[in-house]
């Protein structure tokens, strides 16, 4: 696949400049094409504050001429105040003949007492082009007392300087600063992209090749808690991936064996009895019959198959009935008996109560099937398995199928459930395909029931479920159990 434009380095540098650009024209409109605005703004607001303060402090007679003429020198102002008549009570002047209260172009003064008289406050400013420079400066006009009948006025005066040279000063050291904001902006953007790009190239590459089938692949997502998550997941992935390949693999081996061997017979007793047994009658029958046994042994496998792809799948629909376990559990093993005669296995069933419960009775009994054959499969010497049948509480009970063969290491347990896997080594040939442990499962879990299994080394192995319903009084069977017991 081609690397297109649309990369997360890209995309984050394109974010990135764009962020850094936007900052460098907010700084540009602030600084530069609002400087004027704002100092006047802030040269308004701040006049405004002293007539405020020389209000306060005149109405309670706490100014003396030296606290005043320091106001006016610190904030660079001409300062007047008269009484009621116009006549002058207090007088600094800050800007010699460019004063427009006190020098050569003093304004009419009575003009502007009267603007602040007829404003809702008793305020009244504004700006004025000095004549002899052409310079904006601001009056600022207050009156004392009441506004109907004032007691005098309050007049102030200073320069807007021209911010031509500070504005053309500031402009050049924004420029410089931007270029340079913009550079180091731009890279370490770029770097910041490659930093965060770089665990995903590391991710990317060992992603494709666990999918070209190296499952040895190790994802390193080192650098950030989110890529080091995204890494640990794939691992893991990764691990599964090749469990399931390896499993794949051992179904296909097994599932060839199981069928190649059937088929094998199949064909050799065929031969026989075209070239050896087709006018024995005896022999023909007996190879006929051993042909009959490989193709249900193959039927069996087949329908195992097909039963665990429908369960899996969750295709397979289920028949709740009303049933009891207990009676169900006699009568499997009753059909045990031949199997106890012929090859000597001993069968120990224990029932306290009877238990009713709501399942797919065919399903269920798939499940005693399947646990009992592979107790047979795989018990001991001895030959013996044991069922026995617990009421946990008044609405659970538990099955154990028992067997006393040489039990599963710790360390297989987890695998026992999964599909086609055999200990074989412990294995007893006798019944089965290989895939009732995983059809119990997936019954089982379709049912909602618990289930599990407990092994000890040398000892046996325990699988059990429990089951949902409620117990219904004692047990009470066609047969006592000890006549069960005796019978297998």
């Amino acid at each position: 696949m081609k690397k297109g434009f649309k990369t997360i380095r890209h995309t984050v540098w394109i974010y990135f400049s764009i962020f850094i650009v936007s900052i460098l024209v907010l700084m540009w409109f602030t600084f530069g094409a609002s400087l004027e605005a704002n100092y006047k703004r802030l040269k308004t607001s701040n006049i405004f504050d002293i007539a405020s303060y020389i209000l306060t402090g005149w109405s309670k007679d706490e100014f003396t001429d030296e606290t005043l003429d320091k106001l006016a020198y610190d904030n660079d102002m001409c300062v007047l105040i008269q009484d009621a008549r116009g006549n002058s009570v207090y007088s600094y002047d800050m800007m010699a003949s460019n004063c427009l209260i006190h020098g050569i172009y003093r304004l009419e003064l009575y003009k502007y007492r009267a603007e602040a008289a007829a404003s809702p406050n008793g305020m009244y400013y504004t700006e004025i082009k000095n004549p002899r420079f052409n310079t904006e400066t601001l009056l600022f006009v207050m009156i004392l007392g009441d506004r109907s009948a004032p007691s005098g006025y309050i007049f102030l005066n200073t320069s807007l300087e021209p911010l031509n040279s500070t504005k053309g000063i500031i402009n050049s050291q924004i420029f410089w600063v931007s270029i340079m904001l913009l550079i180091l902006g731009l890279g370490i953007s770029y770097f910041l992209a490659r930093l965060i790009e770089t665990p995903l190239v590391r991710i990317t590459k060992s992603a494709k090749k666990l999918a070209q089938g190296d499952y040895s692949s190790h994802f390193d997502g080192h650098g950030y808690a989110e890529t080091e998550q995204l890494a640990d997941t794939l691992n893991y992935a990764a691990e599964e991936i090749s469990k399931v390949d390896n499993l794949r693999k051992d179904i296909i081996a097994n599932v060839s064996h199981d069928l190649r061997t059937p088929l094998t017979m199949v064909k050799a007793y065929a031969e026989m009895i075209r070239d050896l047994s087709g006018d024995n009658p005896v022999k023909r029958q007996e190879h006929i019959n051993i042909i009959i046994e490989e193709s249900d042994r193959l039927a069996a496998l087949v329908n195992d198959i097909l039963d665990l792809s429908k369960l899996e799948s969750n295709n397979a629909s289920m028949n709740l009935s009303e049933f009891s376990i207990t009676k169900k559990i006699y009568e499997i093993m009753g059909r045990y008996t031949l199997l106890s005669e012929q090859q000597g296995y001993k069968f120990f069933v224990t029932a306290d109560k009877n238990f009713e419960i709501n399942a797919d009775v065919i399903k269920i009994e798939q499940v005693l099937y399947n646990l009992i054959n592979n107790a047979v499969n795989y018990t001991g010497e001895n030959k013996t398995v044991y069922i026995t049948q617990i009421i946990v509480d008044e609405e659970t009970a538990r099955i154990d199928i028992t067997d006393t063969g040489k039990g599963i290491e710790p360390e297989l347990l987890p695998l026992i459930f999964d599909r086609y896997y055999r200990a074989e080594k412990n294995k007893r040939e006798v019944i089965g395909t290989g895939l009732g442990l995983s059809i119990v499962k997936q019954i089982l879990k379709q049912h909602n029931f618990k289930f599990g299994v407990r092994s000890e080394l040398n000892v046996g192995s325990t699988f059990w479920f429990e089951v949902k319903g409620r117990a219904a009084g004692e047990f009470e069977a066609a047969e006592t159990e000890e006549d069960i017991d005796e019978n297998l």
